[in-house]
């Protein structure tokens, strides 16, 4: 007989004849990791520790046991299965702390389990079978396997029988005695609500009316309907809103499941706009929930849904007060101060309404640099609205009248915080930003990074690739700025990548004789802060040979 010895550090079996363990105590070091491990089979501690003395049999012909299903996986002892079966499947969930998918066993490629009640269906390492597998989390077995199985009681709810699983694998995995397994019913619709099989006859009214509610089925959810609760058909409006597809061209697949019930749908907006016409017609009345749900569906849609139409006939009420008022644009002055709320919601309801992510305020005097959408929500430093636009595709790269993009904006603010900065940089480069173009005084972002003190932006705009030695109108480069304006960190990373130290304006200053200006003044003036900026500039500069 053997004795599988699990390692405490790295779970790792090690397989020792039981002879040699009997009546002793000691230590043994790992074979995987070299811990040491303490074990303990003195003659008084046998029944103790029982539980870590699991036997491992590959060539096991004896009574499967009666015992609740235990065994070792992956070199540890494990009880408390959570069973399913479903289509020839065998599946065992280890419920250990409420975490269901700590451990998942699927046993597949099994007959009809109906064929092998009253009979043990046994297969051996001499003679596998290739149609069954065996898979362990996601890992699937290829070592020699060990598996006798039997069913003692399958009904319409539960399938109960005995199993032992032995695999000759580096765990010596081993699962054996009773279990009693869920019978799962899978059911399949397609997009026109038909089923590859029919409900089962044992299944409550409550979950029948949920699946023929997504399946868009409106003579067999009419047969439930009537004795259902008002709670209960509420719940049936909030499930297909809930599931409401992107758009009329979507198919949308839906996974399903309620007590040993599984469906999956191929749900569009046609099936579902006949369901809601169906609870809107007898009497469902949407409540503040539901409204809210209507206005988030209505402004992640690029056109209007089926069902606004059906709201403002037969909710007149409350369409307006929960959707006319928000949908239709707040803005008839079209000053866009309403992005200062920075409401996704509001902003998906505007672009609807006038039509264009690249919407512009056509007015010299309410947008006198020609902003667009996008680059208004980059001056408000509105980040969600940014990202939001940014996602659903508006161009990076609209110029104003000054020449300048989006990224221009964001390296001119100061008031986001950095990680919403540098997540809007990816992102503004992820799309295709350009991150060379000049303004219209010759500046690039790189530029206003260098005055603004950025060096998290500047190293992306330099990865991007950026030219680093760009000069604006009067011969500025962003390293003359970053002199300038005392921004040490900033010069660093320019100095490391290889901007030139030494190079000249316009009227011959060098970045030093920038920074010596700046020291001067801040002299005059009794700025600490600033002189020292200044002299870490110089010093930098020194090492480089600026």
């Amino acid at each position: 007989m053997k004795t599988i010895l699990s390692c405490s550090n790295c779970f790792s079996g090690h397989s020792i004849s039981t002879s040699k363990l009997e009546g002793k105590k000691g230590k043994y070091r790992c074979k995987k990791c070299y811990s040491w491990n303490q074990f303990d089979y003195r003659t008084e501690f046998v029944a103790s520790s029982s539980d870590s003395l699991v036997l491992f049999d590959i060539h096991f012909k004896d009574q499967i046991p009666e015992h609740k299903l235990q065994g070792q996986i992956f070199g540890r002892y494990t009880t408390d299965f959570i069973s399913d079966w479903s289509n020839e499947e065998l599946v065992f969930l280890k419920d250990e702390e409420g975490n269901e998918n700590d451990l998942r066993i699927s046993i597949s490629g099994l007959p009809e389990l109906s064929r092998l009640k009253n009979f043990l269906f046994d297969i051996r390492t001499e003679s596998p079978s290739p149609s069954l597998k065996i898979i362990i989390n996601q890992n699937v077995n290829v070592s020699p396997v060990r598996l006798s199985i039997t069913i003692d009681l399958l009904d319409e709810r539960s399938v109960s029988g005995k199993l032992y699983l032995a695999i000759a694998d580096q765990w010596n995995t081993l699962l054996h005695g009773s279990f009693t397994a869920t019978h799962i019913y899978k059911i399949q619709f397609d997009e026109h609500g038909d089923s590859d099989k029919k409900l089962p006859e044992f299944i409550p009214n409550e979950l029948s009316a949920k699946i023929h509610t997504l399946s868009g089925n409106i003579l067999a959810l009419q047969e439930d309907f009537s004795l259902l609760n008002e709670q209960t058909k509420e719940e049936l409006l909030t499930l297909v809103m809930y599931h409401w597809p992107e758009n009329q061209s979507t198919i949308s697949e839906v996974h399903f499941k309620e007590g040993n019930v599984q469906v999956v749908f191929q749900l569009t907006q046609k099936k579902l706009n006949e369901t809601l016409i169906f609870l809107l017609s007898n009497q469902v009345v949407p409540n503040q929930k539901h409204w809210q749900l209507f206005h988030d569906v209505v402004c992640h849609s690029e056109s209007e849904p089926m069902f606004i139409p059906l709201l403002k006939h037969k909710f007149p009420e409350g369409y307006e007060t929960n959707l006319g008022s928000s949908l239709n644009s707040k803005n008839e002055d079209k000053t866009l101060d309403w992005l200062d709320s920075d409401d996704v919601y509001l902003l998906d309801s505007f672009v609807r309404t006038v039509g264009s992510l690249d919407y512009i305020i056509n007015d010299p005097i309410r947008n006198p640099l020609g902003f667009s959408l996008l680059q208004e929500c980059f001056v408000r430093a509105k980040y969600k609205s940014c990202m939001r636009l940014l996602e659903r595709g508006a161009d990076p790269n609209q110029l104003d009248s000054n020449g300048e993009t989006a990224i221009f904006k964001l390296c001119q603010d100061s008031t986001l915080r950095l990680l919403e900065k540098t997540t809007l940089m990816d992102e503004l480069i992820r799309k295709g930003a350009k991150v060379n173009l000049q303004s219209v005084n010759g500046m690039t972002p790189l530029h206003w990074c260098s005055v603004f003190g950025e060096p998290s932006m500047a190293k992306r705009l330099i990865q991007a690739g950026i030219d680093i030695h760009t000069a604006d109108n009067t011969g500025i480069t962003a390293l003359h700025e970053a002199c300038k304006f005392g921004n040490s960190a900033v010069l660093a990373l320019l100095l490391e990548s290889g901007a030139k130290s030494n190079a000249k304006t316009l009227d011959e200053k060098t970045g030093r004789d920038l920074a010596f200006e700046n020291l001067e003044i801040a002299e005059l003036e009794g700025d600490e802060e600033k002189k020292n900026r200044c002299q870490r500039v110089l010093s930098l500069l020194d090492v480089y040979g600026g």
